[in-house]
């Protein structure tokens, strides 16, 4: 047993769950949860991405908090270069750089996420750690009028929540739910849900 390993792996929990508590202390409409995401829910998240899905295009993380889901997306086999993390919150964004320099690290709210992409390829899947449950509505909405341009045709959306129950708010009425899977490893248990932007639309719709 990799004694050293398991006591840095601890220490590494321990300090992402005080600048978690810290954040939610300033900001808990923002972050919606005390404790970072289990390993097994972020790699629920990452498993949505097939790696043929991950040959071309852009990949993006909104609300990434102290990056669980970003490490399980990185060990999927999403290309650093083709990641863009997008968090909310000076400290938890600085504290991302630092822990994942090959990666495009934007301190913006998800609500701008159209002008962070300018320039870049299409955005074949948008992965999302946002409470929109604990979100303003207004604000809620604007993410995801963002979500839904900036999503290329045929690309996926995955979103947890930790209602078990119910239908997903704020979800655009063209996206198509593809799956839903409740990961009980997790403090609380939580559900995560695939859409899929449609791969025929309207011209102004479609990348």
């Amino acid at each position: 047993m990799d004694i050293g390993g398991f006591v840095n792996r601890r220490k590494k929990g321990f300090e992402q769950q005080l600048l978690m508590l810290k954040e939610l202390a300033n900001n808990p409409r923002d972050m919606g949860t005390l404790c970072p995401s289990s390993d097994a829910l972020a790699n629920k998240m990452a498993e949505a991405l097939s790696p043929r899905m991950m040959k071309k295009g852009m990949f993006v993380e909104i609300g990434a908090g102290t990056g669980p889901v970003t490490s399980a997306l990185i060990r999927r086999g999403v290309p650093t270069e083709r990641l863009m993390v997008i968090e909310k919150s000076p400290v938890l964004a600085e504290s991302l750089s630092k822990r994942f320099p090959d990666v495009d690290v934007r301190c913006r709210g998800a609500e701008e996420l159209g002008s962070c992409l300018e320039g870049f390829p299409p955005v074949r899947a948008i992965i999302s750690s946002l409470p929109f449950r604990s979100l303003p509505e207004a604000v809620s909405l604007a993410i995801m009028s963002e979500v839904e341009r900036a999503l290329s045709c045929g690309g996926i959306f995955v979103q947890f929540t930790y209602a078990l129950i119910g239908e997903m708010p704020f979800i655009p009425a063209s996206f198509r739910k593809v799956r839903s899977s409740v990961v009980l490893l997790n403090i609380p248990p939580a559900k995560v849900e695939v859409f899929m932007k449609p791969k025929r639309m309207e011209p102004e719709g479609c990348q």
